[in-house]
């Protein structure tokens, strides 16, 4: 699942109320293909799951047609309810999310509940023994960056029907809800207002994107910086396995799991291998850990032990595979029901805004600001600033009333007045608590993170606050403002570094930008050095996905080369999956594939993604802006 537009069309189910007419199957003539067969729709190729980045190397996959001729029957035959669709259009719908590939899917399956995912998977499971080409890729709102939710074979949509929402559970200290994976965030974030309470890793995206996409992803936000990513903040996660039967996943005691591992089920199966690859391989799992706090890179091996395998014999600590689910793309197994954490609002905080003119000083304001922890710091680049400065019409439809003219007189206000029309580099937001002024004066804060060529201050005016944070939530569609005839393309935005190099990575990152001439708004998680950008591209010339590959290779080279990493919150998906080699060895890119192999022994999850990359970036890639 994953983080545009949702795809949510309405397709034929089989109600009680709606007889079905089952579609007319014709018999191929042959059911040895050796070029994939795309009935209904046009795309690009996808390739085998041959495990290598050399696209040239990656022969076509051998699909037999049969299979997903025959797969609506069989699947109304075991009792599926929802809707299924080969229909042109709808296919062209989900052959798309918010990255820069396009792979047409042979069928869309709409689940009305999760006995309908359950039996999705046991036929699945049955029939890719005949039919090596079937798989089942989850998709929740279609908002995803990396291509995590595009498949050639079956896309299993859970956000047109598997989208409530459960009772918010206050007790004590604790504040949980409980959801299904369609659940949208921004209907999640509005019943938790009700309890002054949020969800900490929002992200940019929460007015578009899902709960379960979001944690499929490990997606993460501003206020990040001091509460983590998703996977943080999950308490269960009911999940639908390889064996096609739904499981209550949560950390278990040493006493828990050896209780569950005396089991011959799935969950049982892959808890009992998943400790013995992480006991044989403990000490190497761990060096490989990236050493940013962002990361969505690879399977979380790291996590899943909270205090490590002798400490969790001796009864310490918990073994959560909640850790490996969340952030795996659907490749480990379907989640069908989520229960989170929440926290109080933090009400009473204080916003400090930091003018960058010189890129120099930006590393240095960053670490200095990371003393007095900050929920968040966050980032807008000057192109972003001016973008906005031309585009007032742009903030009328996010701003009504009054408020709208108070908040842009506040933004030309800051440029012509505080400013003296000089641009900013970068802006600084830092975020403030209560604990922390009652512990440091502000006064001290500001002199200590100013610099001489720039400072700190308070935000006082309510309507200056609102105009700095709506042009840092609206950097990504303000870049589109520049030229409409090119898109913004999602294959750099996830490269983080460590705070301290964010100066020297970025004064390198301008210089790439010239050298390929292109042009890109940065706004991103200063606090963890975390930058999104996304070059305008025209994916109507023919040279763009050279041109795409190219960029990766020397962008990815550079934040590596800065101690950095290339997968920050938004997951490997089809675009980072082949260069997961510049981050991890050998030997734990083959755990990856393990581990994988112990969660979904058939490949039936959304392969392709995380291991074993089978979508070739360039012949898969979108023609169309």
């Amino acid at each position: 699942m994953n983080d545009g537009s949702s795809a949510v069309v309405s397709i034929s189910t089989n109600d009680t109320n709606t007889p079905l007419r089952p579609r007319r199957v014709s018999k191929p003539k042959s059911t040895k293909a050796t070029k994939p067969v795309h009935a209904t729709c046009t795309t690009h190729q996808p390739h085998s799951k041959v495990a290598t980045t050399k696209s040239a190397l990656l022969p076509i996959i051998k699909r037999n047609p049969l299979g997903h001729l025959l797969i609506e029957k069989i699947l109304r035959e075991a009792g599926f309810r929802g809707g299924i669709s080969t229909d042109k259009k709808v296919l062209e719908k989900y052959s798309t999310d918010e990255s820069i590939f396009s792979i047409c899917p042979q069928i869309v399956i709409q689940p009305k509940n999760a006995a309908d995912v359950e039996i999705a998977t046991q036929v699945i499971a049955r029939e890719t023994k005949r039919f090596s080409s079937l798989s089942l890729t989850t998709r929740a709102a279609g908002t995803g960056l990396s291509g995590g939710s595009l498949t050639d074979s079956i896309v299993i949509d859970v956000c047109t029907h598997l989208n409530s929402i459960g009772e918010v559970v206050v007790k004590s200290d604790k504040i949980t809800f409980t959801c299904e994976p369609g659940a949208m965030w921004r209907d999640v974030e509005k019943k938790l207002k009700r309890y002054d309470a949020y969800l900490p890793p929002y992200t940019s995206s929460k007015d578009i994107c899902t709960i379960g996409g979001s944690v499929a992803n490990n997606a993460a936000g501003p206020d990040s910086l001091r509460y983590g990513h998703c996977a943080d903040w999950v308490e269960s996660l009911s999940v639908v396995l390889y064996d096609g039967n739904t499981y209550t996943i949560k950390p278990l005691t040493y006493k828990e799991f050896k209780a569950l591992v005396k089991h011959k089920h799935a969950y049982a199966n892959i808890a009992r291998e998943i400790f013995a690859l992480l006991e044989k391989n403990e000490s190497e799992i761990n060096k490989a850990k990236p050493k940013t706090p962002k990361n969505t890179a690879g399977y979380s091996l790291w996590h899943v032990l909270s205090d490590g395998v002798v400490a969790f014999k001796r009864g310490k600590g918990t073994f959560d595979l909640t850790r490996l689910i969340s952030g795996s793309q659907g490749t480990i197994g379907i989640i069908t029901k989520l229960t989170m954490r929440a926290l109080p609002i933090q009400h009473n905080t204080t916003l400090l805004v930091v003018p960058i003119f010189d890129l120099q000083d930006a590393a240095a304001v960053v670490v200095k600001s990371l003393k007095y922890n900050p929920i968040n710091v966050e980032l807008f680049d000057a192109l972003t600033f001016d973008l906005a400065l031309k585009n007032p019409t742009f903030f009328k439809q996010r701003l009504s009333g009054t408020t709208y003219y108070q908040t842009m007189l506040s933004m030309y206000a800051t440029y012509h007045i505080r400013y003296g029309r000089q641009t900013p580099e970068f802006t600084f937001l830092i975020t403030l608590d209560e604990e922390t002024l009652a512990e440091h004066e502000v006064t001290s804060i500001i002199k200590d993170i100013s610099t001489a060529k720039t400072r700190a201050r308070v935000v006082n005016n309510k309507h200056e606050k609102e105009m700095l944070w709506q042009v840092r939530r609206a950097s990504f569609t303000l870049s589109k403002f520049q030229d409409p005839r090119r898109r913004p393309a999602a294959f750099l935005e996830d490269m983080t570094v460590p705070p301290e190099n964010l100066s020297k990575f970025f004064l390198e990152v301008k210089r790439l930008f010239k050298e390929f001439n292109v042009v890109a708004a940065v706004h991103g998680h200063g606090g963890n050095g975390h930058f999104h950008f996304y070059p305008l591209l025209d994916f109507t010339q023919k040279i763009t996905p050279i041109l795409v590959e190219k960029m990766a290779e020397k962008f990815y080279n550079t934040a590596i080369k800065y101690k950095g990493n290339i997968c920050g919150e938004h997951n490997d998906g089809i675009i980072r999956t082949p260069h997961l080699s510049k981050l991890f060895s050998k030997h734990i890119l083959e755990l990856f594939k393990q581990t994988e192999h112990i969660c979904d022994p058939d490949d039936i999850f959304n392969p392709g993604k995380k291991v074993n990359p089978r979508f070739d970036i360039k012949t898969t890639m979108r023609q169309t802006n």
